[in-house]
């Protein structure tokens, strides 16, 4: 596949080093509407435009972006990827948007428009600059396994399902998990802290026990600096995830206390101004002596997220 025609669309924080990841598939172009991105990306080697319309027709386009109303606009529309793209085109989704989202998508493809895959990844930056992301690929597995050797060049391609919205079903399981272990290891240390201890002694100890997770390896030294140099995944991210599970859970009838937790102090987190700060600065919720932190109401509030980007 070292010919193919390839479009990456978003070059954010994690898009970025996964399009340099790509480039070694095909004829690579990463397209985004922010210039400084851009610019980075030129840096970087990487040929950019600022839209599609600019950028040369692709056998293969790979979605990165935040929001599902980010991936409408770049999919939709006279302009968008379905009715530029034809039957002998892909689309690849790579972002997290739910399953409803997801499946609300496909519904608006025309029949003689390009194909469309649901492949959702995992493993934040650190997976994206090493290429040890996983890839939850849901949708038509022919096609899946004829773009293996695109999606391989970024971490590990597991099957999800036949359907589009498996692999978004697959990222809701693994976002409960992530979402509610980033604050765990957040509490954890800011429990540490409150009892007096070293908190720098007590995560080196508790790490590579029964209480240790990615999460709480990846972010807890990022807690304990409490000054990272980059960002690792902002906050509203993560509670734009969250409530993403919420959602998926509300619609199957599943009651996810675990995130539902998760999502309570994450929104608190971003009313304190964190939600553009990393993700480790959720530790502030647990440090800042402002009262008890409102309680989730029921039902799902909708969070705006709309300038949230990847």
């Amino acid at each position: 596949m070292n010919t193919t025609r390839i479009t990456f669309i978003g070059a954010g924080a994690i898009g970025l080093p996964m399009a340099l990841r790509v480039a070694s598939a095909g004829d690579l172009t990463v397209v985004d509407t922010s210039e400084d991105r851009l610019a980075e990306a030129r840096a970087r080697g990487l040929r950019t435009a600022s839209s599609l319309a600019a950028a040369h027709a692709p056998d293969l386009v790979l979605v990165m972006v935040a929001t599902a109303g980010q991936a409408a606009a770049v999919l939709q529309g006279s302009e968008g990827l379905f009715a530029r793209g034809n039957e002998n085109s892909t689309v690849v989704v790579l972002s997290t948007l739910g399953p409803a989202a997801m499946q609300e998508l496909a519904a608006q493809r025309p029949s003689n428009g390009p194909k469309l895959l649901d492949v959702p990844v995992t493993g934040g930056v650190p997976g994206a600059v090493a290429g040890t992301l996983t890839l939850f690929a849901g949708g038509d597995a022919a096609e899946i396994e004829r773009i293996r050797p695109v999606l391989q060049t970024m971490g590990k391609v597991v099957a999800a399902g036949p359907n589009i919205g498996d692999g978004q079903a697959f990222k809701m399981v693994n976002q409960l998990l992530a979402t509610s272990q980033l604050v765990v290891a957040a509490e954890a240390l800011g429990f540490a802290d409150r009892l007096g201890l070293d908190t720098h002694q007590v995560f080196e100890a508790v790490r590579g026990g029964a209480g240790g997770s990615w999460m709480l390896d990846h972010y807890g030294p990022r807690i304990l600096d409490q000054n990272p140099e980059s960002i690792s995944a902002r906050v509203d991210i993560f509670l734009k995830d969250c409530v993403l599970v919420n959602e998926t859970a509300a619609n199957i009838g599943f009651e996810s206390e675990m995130s539902t937790a998760a999502r309570t102090v994450l929104e608190f987190a971003v009313e304190l101004g964190l939600g553009a700060q990393d993700a480790s600065t959720v530790v502030e919720a647990y440090q800042r002596d402002l009262g008890v932190r409102p309680t989730l109401e029921s039902g799902v509030a909708d969070i705006p997220v709309s300038s949230v980007r990847s």
